[in-house]
Order: structure tokens, then sequence, then C-alpha cells
């Protein structure tokens, strides 16, 4: 059964309460951290197999060499996987050497891996591109029968990718209400109704949405809107487990 925890909801400037958008997605083989932020002993403990970074904005990397540091120190010996479009190759090696950290005595393998469909234990991932840098993409994962996807950032998705279709969770970006669409639109986001929108296209059951703003009130809006076209929208609560049923 496909699991996910929000690390994160947060847009780029975080809360006292929580970090930046990032995600723990587990099946019945195999745990993945999708981009890296906030509550890295979470991805420790977990004995993540993956990380992916969807795009290179700093609130989405800033925590990969933390990552791999801690992993070290914990005394990891297996190899890790960062999965990462082509044109992040040189950001996350930039990262990594910035801090020596593949010269580190027995630090454990690290390879840079750009497919665009592969499989962690149990789960296919299938990553899509979206409208928000040259190179951002989002994360579609599949596990016996149930589907699950992730826009990371993006402008609003009007032409569906055929991987995503078929989704009974979505997680989306929200990082304003449609009255600052241009706004928005000019700087590479969605609003709550694009979020929803584009839930209620896919038929999904549940919209979960993220990289929000830090002020209460202007989360209570997001959703709102988001609810005026789909009603099973919601803003998730940090470090809780959530399952696909």
């Amino acid at each position: 059964m496909l699991r996910f925890t929000f690390l994160g909801v947060s847009g780029s400037v975080q809360e006292l309460s929580g970090g930046n958008t990032s995600l723990l997605i587990a099946g019945e083989e195999g745990r993945v951290a999708v981009d890296l932020s906030a509550n890295l002993p979470v991805l420790t403990e977990a004995d993540i197999d993956m990380v992916i970074l969807t795009h290179e904005h700093i609130d989405h990397v800033y925590g990969l060499p933390s990552l791999i540091h801690q992993l070290w120190i914990k005394g990891r010996e297996r190899p890790l996987a960062i999965c990462l479009p082509s044109g992040l190759w040189g950001l996350a090696e930039g990262l990594m050497d910035l801090f020596g950290l593949r010269t580190k005595n027995r630090m454990f393998e690290i390879r840079l891996l750009t497919e665009q469909e592969f499989k962690v234990g149990t789960m296919s991932f299938t990553l899509f591109p979206t409208d928000h840098t040259g190179h951002s993409v989002g994360v579609v994962v599949r596990e016996k029968g149930e589907k699950m996807a992730y826009t990371s950032d993006t402008r609003p998705i009007e032409d569906i990718p055929a991987a995503v279709r078929g989704a009974r969770v979505l997680i989306h970006e929200a990082s304003g209400v449609s009255g600052d669409q241009e706004l928005l639109i000019k700087k590479g986001h969605s609003s709550g109704r694009d979020a929803g929108i584009l839930a209620r296209e896919l038929g999904a059951e549940k919209l979960y949405l993220c990289h929000l703003p830090a002020e209460e009130e202007a989360k209570r809006e997001i959703l709102r809107e988001a609810r005026s076209v789909f009603e099973r929208s919601y803003i998730p609560g940090l470090l809780k487990e959530e399952r696909i049923y």
C-alpha cells in the first residue's frame, strides 16, 4: 500500500512550525524522498533508497548535502540513488563538492540518475515535465493499482500528461488564489482553484495542497478556493502518514 508523509508544506519562505515542501513516499518495499528541506532526521531513520529532486530552486535542494552528511555519520554503507532532471546534474555535484562529501572516509556510493521511468522496491515512478523552470518535473508513483501524482511547483497544467491520468491522490502546489493569477503565472505557480480544477478533471479522490504561504488566513483562503471546485481538498498535516484508499 502506498503511503506518504509531508515533511514540509511551505513555499519559498519557511514557517516556524514547518519547512519547505518535501515528501517521504513508501511502498510495501522501498522508500523515496522527494525534494529535500525539512525534517531530514525522518529520512535518515527511514533508511531511504532514493532521493528525487524536482527542480533547481533552493527550497527544494538545499537539504541534499546535509542529508548525505547525516547518513554518513549514522554509518550508511549501501549506495544512495539521486534521480534528477539532467539539467540539475552539475548543481547536485556542486553541492556535494562544496562540502567535500565524496572524499570523506568510508563515504557510501552516491549514484546520480536521470531516468524518467524507474522502479524502487514495489513502486514504479514516472517523471513528467512541468511548467515552472526549464528543468522542472513532477512525479507519478504507482504500486499494485494505486496511483498518486505530485506536481511540485508549476503553472496551471492544462494539457494533462498521460502518466498523471488516473491518479487517485493529487498533491499540487497552491501558492495563492486566483485573484493573484497574473502574478502567480509570472512566477511559475498555481492557485488553489487551479489545483482544484486539475483534481476534478483527473477524477481524483483527494487533493493535498502544498507550497503554501506562511500566513494562516492565506492558507484558509486557498483551501476555500480549492474546495469551491473540488470538495475533497486538504491542507496536510506534517509528519502524519497518509495512505491511498
